[in-house]
């Protein structure tokens, strides 16, 4: 027993300094920083840290501030070390703002975001991601003004299924793409996880008693039931493109909407969803992820066509159910490619004429870049490109630092 004890002290003594050994300065950290207005945590956690993800295990949280976890512009943040281990702390000696006869306290709103908010307020309100029932219970519109192919403000759209009344304002958003999990090898039930894809396919609302829409689900049901029966449809993502209001309820099931605003022109199939109410908490703390999933992928680049860059928005193909939560930061890397070696094995080479693998040699993974969650969804998250010099590309690989 005694000797279980020991190998149990010894193991967690080994866990410890693993983990204070991943706790590395950045060479040219400065022993102090002034917060100034524009700074973010992860810019202010680079300039001490060479994982600025590791911050919540070097902050000295000071219980006699106010909100000791935040930090506010004027707040100057010191390295000091304790038992040997670096620490940072917050020393808070500026003016506060006086908020009730019970203390003075700094301003909540003035403190520092983790990330920059300007880079994604726009899109937390653009994209979201909705389950097969939501989509199925939509209302949709089935016809524009004098049957005009596209409607702009502030032109009347009629729309199936809304249950409202006169002067209920709702979102106008267009159906983009169906995220989903798909097998690759034979025989598909036992196709490796790590080969498993995620792929991104376009979708709209139709019915689903076309005869086409009948022969696929013929297909899926019947012919190819096996393969259809291992892929796992992730969420079917849908994109803001305006707003319109009830002005006339009740007409059978046509409700009369006028549009009020659109960044594009509204097209017949377009949905009507509540306004997307966005609860952000700006102030969370990075940390590195601990999912242990080896096959997250990038599965969507925003506002860029092949690749993406620092501060730039992507959608990775995992979210809440698979343990992935707000600030967690990754590592994302270019896959391993096979490629022939085409200086020793030119294509003219007989040797490798009926032995072709011969020539084949596999490069390895390259790190790309950090990325940090800040929005997520049953099985898709969207992350922001914190930290890298290499571009991130459709179906990098994304895991836990």
């Amino acid at each position: 027993m005694l000797k279980k004890l020991h190998l149990l002290i010894i193991a967690i003594l080994v866990m410890v300094s693993s983990v204070q050994a991943e706790i590395e300065l950045n060479p040219t950290h400065p022993d102090t920083y002034t917060v100034v207005k524009g700074d973010t945590l992860w810019d202010i956690s680079a300039r001490f840290l060479k994982s600025p993800w590791v911050w919540p295990e070097v902050w000295h949280a000071n219980p006699q501030i106010e909100n000791p976890h935040l930090i506010y512009p004027g707040d100057v943040i010191s390295l000091i070390y304790v038992d040997g281990k670096p620490t940072l702390q917050v020393n808070r000696s500026h003016p506060t703002v006086k908020l009730s006869p019970k203390g003075r306290v700094v301003n909540h709103n003035d403190a520092i975001p983790t990330i920059p908010l300007r880079d994604i307020k726009p899109f937390l309100k653009k994209l979201r991601i909705l389950t097969k029932e939501e989509i199925d219970k939509a209302p949709y519109i089935v016809s524009m003004e004098e049957d005009h192919l596209i409607a702009t403000n502030p032109n009347l759209l009629y729309v199936r299924n809304l249950e409202a009344k006169q002067g209920d304002k709702f979102a106008i958003v267009r159906p983009t793409v169906i995220y989903r999990d798909v097998p690759v090898h034979y025989p598909w039930g036992s196709s490796p996880h790590k080969d498993r894809k995620t792929e991104s396919i376009e979708w709209e609302k139709t019915s689903p008693d076309t005869g086409m829409a009948i022969l696929t689900r013929f297909w899926k049901s019947y012919m190819d039931r096996t393969y259809w029966n291992n892929v796992d449809v992730l969420g079917y993502e849908v994109e803001d493109i305006g707003t319109a209001v009830v002005t006339r309820a009740g007409t059978g099931d046509i409700t009369t909407m006028k549009v009020n605003g659109s960044i594009i022109e509204v097209h017949k199939g377009d949905l009507i969803l509540p306004i997307n109410s966005v609860k952000f908490n700006a102030f969370f703390q990075p940390k590195g992820a601990t999912s242990s999933d080896n096959n997250i992928r990038i599965v969507a680049l925003n506002n860029a066509i092949f690749r993406s860059g620092k501060w730039q928005i992507v959608a990775i193909s995992r979210g809440s159910s698979n343990n992935i939560h707000t600030g967690d930061v990754f590592d994302v890397y270019r896959p391993a490619r096979e490629i022939r070696d085409e200086i020793m094995h030119p294509k003219n080479d007989l040797k490798t004429l009926f032995k072709p693998s011969k020539a084949k040699v596999t490069l390895p993974e390259e790190f790309l870049a950090n990325i940090m969650v800040f929005k997520t969804f049953d099985n898709i998250s969207y992350a922001i490109i914190v930290e890298g010099n290499r571009p991130v590309k459709l179906f990098d690989l994304v895991r836990a630092p």
